[in-house]
């Protein structure tokens, strides 16, 4: 196991940089939590602990996705969409898409058929991602 995970964010087609942008619309207290459970999973990975990291994910059909959702709590449950590497398993994760949860429901609906064709995306593609951009 590496002794530190890279993080990368999801780029769309016109090169913005959309986890960016979603975290930039949060609240300075929601980016103090996503930093912090960023901080702890680029340090200990798939060990995180405590209910923090949850997945695979099933998509809307049931079926198992290489998807995982990153839990933070607080009076708005941040959910964002992730996926080890997807091009370096062993040693990265890419921020797939920005979501909320909702009374135990994921906001969008469909958010892991988002993420897991923003990870296919990814495969066809590598640079529709970047490294992970810091907001504060």
């Amino acid at each position: 196991m590496p002794i530190e995970w890279v993080l990368y964010d999801f780029v769309n087609d016109r090169g913005e940089n959309e986890i960016a942008a979603w975290s930039r619309c949060l609240q300075k207290d929601q980016r103090a939590k996503l930093n912090a459970k960023l901080d702890m999973l680029a340090r200990v990975g798939m060990v995180l602990q405590g209910g923090i990291l949850a997945g695979p994910l099933p998509n809307d059909s049931g079926n198992a996705t290489p998807i995982y959702k990153l839990k933070i709590r607080g009076n708005v449950q941040l959910r964002p969409m992730l996926c080890r590497g997807p091009i370096e398993n062993n040693g990265e994760f890419t921020l797939l898409l920005g979501t909320i949860e909702v009374g135990n429901q994921l906001v969008p609906i469909n958010a892991v058929s988002i993420a897991a064709e923003k990870r296919e995306q990814i495969l066809r593609d590598g640079h529709r991602r970047c490294p992970h951009e810091r907001t504060s």
